[in-house]
């Protein structure tokens, strides 16, 4: 894999004393830590993959996994769920802990396999791969709704409808409410979206590929619940037009998902309209910022305006 975007010594990391020490104490045989890199050449900080030398002369690998956009302590109880179901996910091999930052981290096993992200990347014929395991990927982790539904682990899920999305739109803060496009497109949303009844599904609340692992042609694992959630089937997906994630946004994967779903593609746009809204609101401000801020404005609004809600 090429690095596109980060040099290996940008992906180095350095352990806090703490973190180090926990690493050392998950089993007796670990001797010392020989390196600590974020796995990702992008998006940093993301997790970390730490290389372990044994007191016999082995190499072994652990995943240090912190806070970034959720709670890890919420994670862990989830993958213990997911586990009981049935589903890939990493062994918990330290209970959380406290950072000296006033965070959490926690150290889990390392799954086999490459992030679909990754595997996309390789070729044509690993992109359409890659396209048909996302779809596998996804309809599995709404296949566990009815279990999670009754697990013990609901109760630290919100339900999320789209009108709940929609109406967190509304707060003073947002200043993007001044604008004309984004008054049409709330006002034709307020209408459309109380007629739609889509179940919620169990979601990690994020559908990008780097938060699944394949080998030789199947789901080795799921990644990053620290913000699970009851979420509208096709939320998910919004962000796939909206980043325009390379190179599976620029493919008919969510096509091919409303298919097996029985969803039409007016049924996405709706969706797609209120995600458009969403990062509006929460990622670009109305006016200013460099270049690239101006060219990502530029294409949510474009993108808002072309779905034909405003």
């Amino acid at each position: 894999m090429v690095n596109f975007f980060r040099t290996e010594e940008e992906r180095k990391v350095t352990l806090t004393q703490k973190e180090h020490k926990k690493i050392l104490e998950i089993d007796p045989s670990f001797r010392s830590v020989s390196e600590a890199i974020y796995f990702d050449n992008y998006d940093l900080p993301c997790p970390v993959s730490v290389s372990i030398a044994t007191k016999d002369n082995r190499m072994v690998t652990v995943v240090l996994r912190k806070n970034r956009h959720g709670d890890v302590r919420k994670e862990i109880q989830m993958f213990r769920a997911l586990k009981e179901y049935g589903l890939p996910v990493p062994e918990i091999l330290s209970e959380p802990f406290e950072t000296e930052d006033g965070g959490y981290a926690a150290l889990y096993s390392l799954l086999p396999g490459e992030n679909l992200q990754k595997l996309s990347m390789r070729s044509e014929g690993d992109l359409v791969l890659a396209k048909n395991l996302l779809v596998e990927a996804v309809m599995q982790l709404t296949d566990a709704t009815d279990f999670i539904r009754k697990h013990g682990v609901s109760k630290i899920l919100p339900n999320t409808t789209l009108m709940d999305e929609l109406e967190a739109l509304g707060t003073k803060d947002n200043q993007w409410l001044r604008e004309k496009i984004y008054q049409n497109a709330i006002q034709q949303l307020q209408q459309i979206l109380p007629s739609v009844n889509a179940s919620l599904v169990l979601s990690n609340g994020d559908y990008q590929p780097g938060n699944f692992l394949a080998q030789n042609g199947h789901i080795t694992g799921f990644l990053d619940f620290e913000s699970p959630s009851f979420q509208d089937p096709l939320m998910g997906f919004v962000k796939y037009p909206i980043y325009d994630l390379y190179p599976l946004g620029r493919t008919d994967v969510v096509k091919i998902f409303l298919h097996k779903k029985g969803f039409s593609e007016n049924d996405f746009h709706y969706r797609l309209a209120l995600g458009c809204l969403k990062i509006l609101k929460g990622e670009i401000p109305v006016s200013g910022g460099d270049t690239e801020m101006q060219k990502y404005r530029g294409r949510v609004v474009v993108l808002l305006e072309r779905i034909g809600i405003s």
